[in-house]
């Protein structure tokens, strides 16, 4: 008996199609049976959310109605400080084995889904090392960027790069899945700037999401 889940993270400021997308694709190409999907409350790198966390994890409820096997999941917003992956990642895998009756350490596998110009920032990332131990990686193409020469070097990407999701989990974590095929690129910034200016013009946006940002006058509206 083993349990694989694939975790998203992100400030999801407002979650838009292009998240959704990501989350689906990454659900059917690791063949996994949950995908999670993790809003920031309180990022290290980035800028504070325009949104507050209840907003957030409000509209990714709501952009998640029709994916059964995808949930949103607020264990980083429950959680106080920095909401650091490494301290997401540890207590996933201790609240899965107590969930799944004392599953074992390597009984658990756990896959972090990013984008590649996220993934060539992981050497900022706090205590980022510990992450090989703690998940395996599937990293999301995006048209005009690919993996950094310098991440491949820190991480030694030659031994860690797989082909195929049974090469990964062959192993218990540490592995590098790329997905080229995954071409989505809308960013949320994009999105706040759109609302700001045509409202009516945003059409990456679930129907019901937009729906709650105009009923709480989010971004500006």
């Amino acid at each position: 008996m083993s349990s694989r889940i694939a975790v998203f993270g992100g400030m999801f400021d407002p979650v838009h199609n292009g998240h959704v997308e990501a989350a689906r694709f990454a659900l059917n190409y690791l063949e996994v049976n949950r995908l999670k999907m993790i809003p920031c409350q309180l990022p290290n790198h980035k800028e504070q959310a325009r949104s507050s966390s209840a907003h957030r994890l409000a509209m990714l409820e709501l952009a998640l109605l029709t994916d059964e096997n995808i949930e949103a999941d607020a264990i980083e917003i429950n959680r106080p400080g920095i909401s650091y992956t490494v301290d997401t990642l540890t207590e996933l895998r201790l609240l899965e084995r107590q969930s799944e009756g004392g599953l074992s350490k390597g009984q658990v596998q756990l896959v972090f889904v990013l984008g590649v110009d996220s993934f060539n920032t992981l050497e900022q990332w706090h205590q980022w090392s510990r992450l090989m131990d703690l998940c395996h990686f599937l990293v999301l193409a995006r048209p005009g960027s690919e993996i950094s020469v310098a991440t491949a070097e820190a991480l030694n990407i030659e031994q860690r790069l797989v082909q195929t999701t049974q090469q990964m989990f062959a192993s218990e974590s540490g592995k590098i899945l790329y997905a080229e095929k995954f071409h989505f690129d809308i960013s949320s910034t994009s999105i706040r700037e759109k609302l700001s200016l045509h409202p009516g013009a945003v059409q990456q946006l679930d129907e019901r999401v937009f729906t709650y940002i105009k009923n709480n006058h989010l971004y500006g509206l």
